[in-house]
């Protein structure tokens, strides 16, 4: 079912992204408002940031959501074609002021991971409206767990105004996942979420992991 290059699931295990040869890479920030009232001074910069990254040589596209259910809370992530351009994006010094900057606005949290499955229109999701995060913390199997996560998106592919899904796995923490699931609607994201199909997948998943949650976003920028 997961369209990834090495085909079959396997166990985390602790590595640096040069050694996930053949999987895609990703760089990814978040960020929480101290003071909501500073939003559009926040919302400014970090336009800037995306708009100066989609000129950084080696990035495939980038999307920035902004969190529906936890108000200041932002996730911006950005692909790219080799561990080597991550590295070199996100430790120049541009890149870092740019992040300083940011921090004196928000609470930042820069992580890094690589994709284990993606299903639908891959991470190409920056023309999508709504989007559901799905944050984890594995207690079983991976290779079951990310069988399970995409049975769970896959159930929705063929639904109206579904675009895709993407799993992506932590290289610090290997045990932590963030996947996302994203429609072109509220409604569409909605009418998936409340439905029994949501439900049954969400209860095989925390079978398998001892943290579990979800939060709705919206799209606020990016590049497909």
């Amino acid at each position: 079912m997961w369209n990834v290059p090495s085909g079959k699931g396997r166990e985390p295990s602790p590595a640096a992204l040069g050694g996930e040869r053949g999987r895609q890479v990703a760089s990814v920030v978040r960020f929480v408002l101290g003071d909501e009232r500073g939003a559009q001074e926040f919302e400014d910069e970090l336009a800037d940031q995306v708009s100066a990254w989609n000129l950084v040589t080696g990035l495939r596209n980038q999307v920035l959501l902004r969190s529906l259910d936890r108000p200041g809370a932002y996730l911006h992530l950005a692909f790219w074609q080799s561990p080597e351009h991550l590295f070199g994006a996100v430790h120049s010094d541009a890149a870092c002021a740019r992040l300083d900057r940011l921090g004196e606005l928000a609470a930042v949290e820069p992580e890094q991971a690589v994709a284990v499955g993606h299903l639908g229109d891959g991470p190409a999701m920056a023309g999508a409206v709504h989007a559901l995060l799905v944050r984890v913390t594995l207690s079983g199997p991976a290779a079951a767990f990310e069988a399970q996560f995409g049975a769970l998106a896959g159930r929705f592919l063929n639904d109206p105004g579904c675009g895709g899904c993407l799993l992506l796995r932590y290289t610090v923490e290997p045990r932590a996942y963030l996947g996302l699931i994203w429609w072109d609607s509220a409604t569409s994201c909605d009418a998936a979420t409340r439905g029994d199909r949501f439900l049954e997948g969400e209860r095989r998943l925390r079978h398998l992991a001892s943290g579990l949650a979800f939060e709705r976003a919206r799209t606020v920028g990016g590049r497909s």
